[in-house]
């Protein structure tokens, strides 16, 4: 059962760069959230990442799962808690377009009610999937800080870990959000989410993969220092969404993120930021994936 956030929130907790001003295209989102199956497909996991591996930026160094969808769903891995992180697989072609919510929860959960949108469009209109084309949507990627609602404590793991300060480009011991010092881990990879996520990155090696969060209301750039693969993505993503994009992150340091390590992996990425915390901004972000896949493929959109 799809768990949903607490109708209270705190004071704002959002970080305050200053985006360039851009046109708001508000509307209504579809009303059908698919609940995620309690499991319906499995991988096969073996070992866990080597930690010298992982702290020097990589998931595994040999292939430890493999996708075995039933429909179009599948387990990506668990949590630290033991909670399944299923994802939902769209069309057959060999371009695959990862898109990922619920790394943060808590405050930041409208980015799995986006995702869960995103499913239920696609499951609706599957020709909305182009020629040559897959769509890999995980919408909870952090499951166990969901089940604890709108609050601080849900932008974490169970472990207390920040799984956006736990990957291996640029990891560091001293991580931030906003001012306050988080837990990034005790390594690179430390965390049973992170692992579970790179080696799906590693093993379909996806096209381009967008990562989502809430509410810094712009696109950014993966950027480490083996990679700088991801402009041209962020580019198409924001001239058919409306997001600014083009500047760096700079209300405070990060450190050890998910796009920034699938970048260093030759793979186009963003952390695409909302301009809210409770308001899922379907349209606009659908404008975004229709104009991806576009990208990926070459095709001519209209």
């Amino acid at each position: 059962m799809l768990l949903q956030p607490t109708a209270v929130d705190p004071p704002d907790l959002r970080p305050t760069p200053t985006p360039r001003p851009v046109e708001r295209i508000e509307t209504a989102a579809p009303s059908s959230t698919p609940v995620p199956p309690t499991a319906t497909a499995t991988l096969t996991a073996t070992a866990s990442p080597d930690p010298t591996e992982a702290t020097s930026g990589t998931a595994t160094g040999t292939p430890v799962a493999t996708l075995a969808p039933q429909g179009n769903t599948f387990v990506v891995g668990q949590s630290a808690q033991g909670r399944d992180i299923i994802g939902w697989s769209f069309g057959e072609g060999p371009r695959t377009l990862l898109i990922v919510g619920g790394i943060h929860t808590g405050f930041e959960s409208n980015t799995v009610l986006l995702v869960n949108e995103l499913v239920a469009h696609f499951q609706a209109t599957p020709a909305s999937v182009l020629p040559g084309m897959r769509l890999m949507l995980i919408p909870v990627a952090n499951p166990d800080g969901l089940v604890l609602g709108r609050q601080t404590a849900g932008r974490f793991n169970a472990n207390g870990v920040d799984l956006n300060r736990n990957w291996g480009c640029e990891w560091s011991e001293e991580a931030y959000w906003q001012d306050q010092r988080v837990d990034p881990g005790a390594r690179a990879f430390s965390e049973p989410e992170t692992q579970a996520l790179a080696r799906l990155i590693r093993e379909t090696q996806p096209a381009a993969a967008i990562f989502y969060h809430s509410a810094a209301d712009g696109i950014f750039t993966g950027d480490c220092p083996d990679g700088g693969v991801s402009d041209e993505l962020a580019r198409v993503l924001g001239e058919a969404s409306g997001y600014s994009y083009g500047r760096p992150f700079s209300a405070y340091q990060v450190t050890g993120t998910a796009a920034s390590w699938a970048d260093g992996q030759g793979i186009p990425a963003v952390d695409l930021e909302l301009t809210g915390t409770r308001d899922t901004e379907f349209v606009r972000n659908l404008r975004a994936i229709q104009a991806a896949q576009c990208w990926i493929t070459g095709s001519v959109c209209q």
